[in-house]
């Protein structure tokens, strides 16, 4: 028997590699399959960010003249149907994961101790492991910081009705997500960035982001000191200055959640040490996903969730993080393929108009932006375009196998979508 901890997307993965090879698999998780990315990350923010974007474009075509009438948000009616979607996906992944022979099994608590498990208690017997138990949220210990009103995106669901000002803790790509929602939504919103605002941005897809969150009072290099309030949230203090609000999202980023794993080699923040085949340093233990660090993705945390399970049935691989595509969700698409070093680079930004990608009724732009190396070689992207997302998938992998920009010569594009990048590789 092998036994994973965790059912998220790494966890999971890793059963169904393993199930398909015949292996006797058991996922001990403590809640509903589907981890962090089905209930408090991807689909939430995806489902929030939807709404969000409708009603911004209802807004925009209103100003134009092109709708008429009131605009606005139904929140409760939002949550129910968002928290409907993730019960009925969690059902599906379940179904998926038993037809594919893989026990399930509710556990409260999970510990490893070297190359012993324990569920709830009870030493469970396991030729091999995986830790796959994702991550925590990062709270910062200021005082309030339990107050009613403060929340992070594992509880922002309980927030029933929209703030009149939200403050929000966290200048990442969590945090930017939610400011852009909550300030289309029609409130109040205040971020607040212990650094800069999306340092994963290039400078020109960082401009673009600062149009979608023009709403919104953005203060970096700002540090949380406290949050006021006898019970509920009535404000909040940042390097001496107060702020009126009435709730507080902490989107600060994650931390590995490894408390419940003893004799095994871990990084100073908690994320466990692997090796490149995901093994741990104890043999026939293995992690996966987010427990082993940055980067925190879904498709990082599958592929190392498939990296493990190889590793267990004998075929081991050494998988590379270093180009990891990722999408940034404001009004449009914000994606980037980081960029790697190799002698000659060149920037190339699209030379089709001063934008590469244009909204039809109001002209607003996005852009595309290749690093090229030697011979033409694509080293990375940027992009921000209304479905960057998906253009970003295949040229990622792309840039991974080491094409150039002469392979997309006899390129037929799905007009008009990709024009910008289109272009950017025709003429480049």
């Amino acid at each position: 028997m092998i036994i994973i901890i965790g059912g998220g997307p790494a966890g999971r993965m890793a059963a169904l590699r393993l199930a398909s090879a015949g292996r006797k698999v058991t996922i001990i998780e403590k809640r509903k399959l589907g981890g962090q990315c089905v209930f408090d990350g991807c689909m939430l923010v995806c489902g929030l960010n939807d709404a969000a974007r409708a009603v911004d474009e209802a807004r925009r075509l209103k100003e134009i003249g092109i709708i008429k009438g009131e605009i606005s948000v139904d929140y409760p009616a939002l949550i129910d149907k968002l928290e409907l979607t993730q019960s009925i996906f969690s059902h599906i992944l379940e179904k998926e994961t038993l037809q594919a022979g893989v026990v399930i099994e509710e556990g409260k608590t999970a510990e490893v101790r070297g190359n012993e498990v324990y569920v709830d208690g009870e030493k469970r017997e396991a030729e091999a492991v995986v830790i796959a138990a994702g991550c925590g949220i990062n709270i910062p210990d200021v005082p309030g910081n339990t107050l009613k009103g403060t929340h992070n995106p594992r509880t922002l669901r309980t927030m029933r009705s929209l703030p009149r000002h939200m403050l929000i803790v966290g200048g990442g790509i969590t945090g930017a997500e939610f400011a852009y929602i909550y300030s289309a939504f029609g409130g109040k919103v205040t971020l607040i960035a212990r650094s800069g605002l999306l340092s994963v941005l290039p400078e020109t897809l960082k401009k673009d982001a600062l149009r979608d969150l023009k709403r919104v009072d953005i203060r970096e290099h700002a540090r949380l000191e406290r949050i006021l309030g006898d019970t509920a949230v009535e404000g909040a203090v940042a390097d001496g200055e107060t702020i009126p609000c009435d709730a507080v999202l902490f989107a600060a980023g994650f931390t590995p959640s490894s408390p419940f794993v003893t004799g095994i080699e871990k990084r100073a923040d908690g994320s466990i040490l692997t090796d490149e085949t995901m093994q741990t340093s104890v043999p026939n233990v293995y992690a996966a996903g987010d427990i082993c660090g940055a980067p925190y993705f879904t498709p990082a945390a599958r592929l190392r969730g498939f990296a493990a399970a190889d590793a267990i049935l004998g075929t081991p691989r050494k998988i590379n993080l270093s180009q990891v595509p990722f999408t940034v969700a404001l009004g449009r698409d914000y994606t980037v393929c980081p960029a790697v070093s190799e002698g000659y680079t060149e920037s190339i930004i699209n030379i089709a108009g001063p934008g590469s990608f244009w909204r039809a009724c109001d002209s607003s732009m996005g852009h595309m932006e290749l690093t090229t190396g030697d011979a033409g070689k694509i080293l990375g992207f940027a992009s921000s375009s209304p479905s960057g997302g998906l253009i970003g998938t295949y040229l990622g992998y792309l840039v991974r196998k080491g094409v150039s920009v002469g392979d997309f010569s006899e390129l037929l594009e799905v007009h008009p979508l990709p024009d910008g990048l289109y272009s950017l590789i025709r003429f480049s």
